[in-house]
């Protein structure tokens, strides 16, 4: 009996019975019990509810204010990805037009009824600025050989192939100091050769004293040597003068195409 009594007056026993009696609360919810209880915290949380319900509202809207700015940005910056793509896709257009524009005047200009051309497009230029080379993409599996002659609109000599690959090849422009092609002068037909100024221009050389040359005369080429066709136009000639040695006529040579700006030029493939 007295460890019974022990039992009933032990703090285990009290937490056993007020657990029993919470799980019996819970589980039944008598009304009589549950009722004060609600009202009293609801009573209590009120105030609490009252301040925080307006806090939660904004922080609401703060939270789709922030989502709704996320999703402007993020929408902003696909136009702006849109807009680069447009703006890129309408370059390219545009340089196409410009190009096509330009090939078609030139093919208007050209004498195709002599030549046999292949047209070319530059795909590089000298690397080192100095206006020696450009590369086209027209090579060995178009026809194209070492020495053949290249020109741009109406039969204007710009260079001549010196290196030929299966799909491209290399020309070497009229502006490269070892380049040496035999010219006249259509006017007063006094023969020389032009030649390259390091990438600066062209001049023409080695021209008699007893040969008439004067500002003005048109250079075309001569057709010696058989590699370089005949008649090609190369430019007109400025600041006629002796050379340093006095043996010689020399005179500066104006192109009337600018080899920096080259696009489309046409390989001389043979006569037709």
């Amino acid at each position: 009996m007295g460890e019974r009594r022990n039992f009933l007056q032990s703090k285990f026993f009290w937490a056993l019975l007020v657990s029993a009696c919470l799980g019996v609360t819970v589980w039944w919810q008598p009304f009589f019990i549950t009722r004060p209880i609600k009202i009293i915290g609801t009573s209590v949380l009120w105030p609490v509810q009252s301040f925080f319900a307006p806090v939660a509202f904004e922080l609401q809207d703060m939270k789709v204010f922030f989502q709704s700015i996320g999703e402007y940005k993020r929408a902003n910056e696909n136009l702006q990805k849109e807009k680069l793509v447009l703006e890129t896709e309408n370059a390219r257009l545009r340089d196409m037009a410009a190009e096509n524009k330009d090939l078609r005047k030139q093919l208007e200009l050209l004498p195709r009824g002599t030549y046999d051309l292949k047209s070319a497009t530059v795909i590089g230029r000298d690397v080192s600025g100095l206006g020696n080379w450009i590369h086209i993409n027209q090579g060995s599996d178009s026809g194209i050989k070492p020495g053949m002659a290249v020109i741009v609109e109406a039969g204007v000599l710009v260079g001549r192939v010196d290196e030929v690959f299966p799909l491209t090849s290399r020309v070497e422009l009229l502006s490269r100091a070892e380049s040496i092609v035999n010219a006249v002068t259509l006017d007063t037909n006094a023969e020389g050769v032009v030649k390259g100024e390091h990438g600066l221009g062209i001049v023409y050389d080695m021209v008699l004293q007893s040969d008439q040359l004067k500002n003005g005369d048109t250079v075309v080429t001569s057709g010696l040597g058989q590699v370089i066709p005949k008649g090609l136009l190369i430019g007109t000639l400025q600041d006629v003068r002796l050379t340093d040695d006095k043996l010689f006529q020399r005179a500066t040579i104006q192109s009337p195409v600018r080899f920096d700006r080259l696009r489309n030029v046409f390989v001389i493939r043979g006569e037709k």
